[in-house]
């Protein structure tokens, strides 16, 4: 698939007359200042991100994004690639944490296979039920030990998909979620080069190695930072180190911010993914 990218752009949070109007309105309700802490910080950055002194939040969206990674197959991981489409498959089902929050706060969840090893079957959704998204880009990335996890090609897909993805959705929230085994060694990977720190520190147990497997991970990612070592621009470095689901998700994030909505970030892909697209 070729495809032109056109990088949806975002306007600066910089209404200071906003803001000032948003901090008054929380100064002036019925209790001390600030005596609700952080609930009163995130109630005045949603009233800048959508811009008004009343803001609602409608039709909220939660998007999880899925792939494999060839890199994987190095023992990066304490899992098989075999439970990305487990997983997969259990939040189709309901079963899984995500599916079961969506469910009970009212969330509609949209499941993406991005480049599952193994793909996903089409099927139909009941209402109210998590509802999937092909937007395959391939099986599984290639070994970003050895060369570029993506082609350019490839990558401008899967950031094109998520552009795609969310201009299809109602609502003005989008909450991220991921799944891929080896993705957290892609996080580490996007964090360590676009912010210019050491790998090693980066670099954790993922979903539970051992001590002697999360030195034999950092050694893997050491190894790919050197074999794409010329990959140093925000979308290059996305190309060689990411992963389909990571790029799909850093689309959605570009095309979010366009449209001014409210982005919920949890865990540190998705956080890669938000890194990255503040880049570009």
């Amino acid at each position: 698939m070729t495809v032109t990218l056109h990088i949806p752009q975002s306007l600066p949070l910089n209404d200071a007359a906003l803001a000032a109007r948003l901090q008054h309105l929380l100064d002036h309700k019925t209790k001390p200042l600030g005596a609700l802490g952080r609930l009163e910080a995130l109630a005045w950055r949603i009233g800048r991100v959508l811009g008004t002194e009343s803001p609602t939040l409608t039709a909220p969206q939660m998007l999880v994004c899925a792939a494999d990674h060839g890199l994987a197959a190095r023992g990066v991981s304490a899992y098989p690639s075999d439970v990305t489409w487990q997983m997969v498959e259990n939040f189709l089902a309901g079963g899984a944490a995500v599916s079961v929050l969506a469910r009970q706060h009212g969330l509609a969840l949209t499941v993406v296979d991005c480049g599952v090893a193994r793909a996903i079957e089409a099927r139909e959704a009941a209402a109210g039920a998590p509802r999937l998204q092909s937007r395959r880009v391939g099986a599984g990335t290639a070994d970003a030990s050895v060369g570029p996890a993506m082609t350019t090609a490839q990558c401008e897909e899967a950031v094109a998909h998520g552009i795609a993805v969310v201009r299809g959705m109602p609502g003005n929230v989008l909450l991220l979620g991921e799944m891929g085994i080896g993705n957290t060694s892609v996080a580490s990977l996007l964090l360590a080069r676009l912010c210019g720190l050491d790998v090693r520190d980066c670099t954790g147990a993922g979903t539970g190695l051992d001590a002697a497997g999360i030195e034999r991970k950092r050694a893997v990612l050491e190894q790919a930072l050197a074999a794409n070592a010329g990959a140093v621009e925000p979308l290059a470095a996305l190309a060689a180190l990411g992963g389909f689901e990571v790029a799909t998700l850093v689309g959605a994030v570009l095309e979010a911010s366009h449209q001014r909505r409210v982005i919920v970030v949890d865990g540190f892909i998705t956080s890669a993914a938000v890194l990255v697209a503040s880049r570009l």
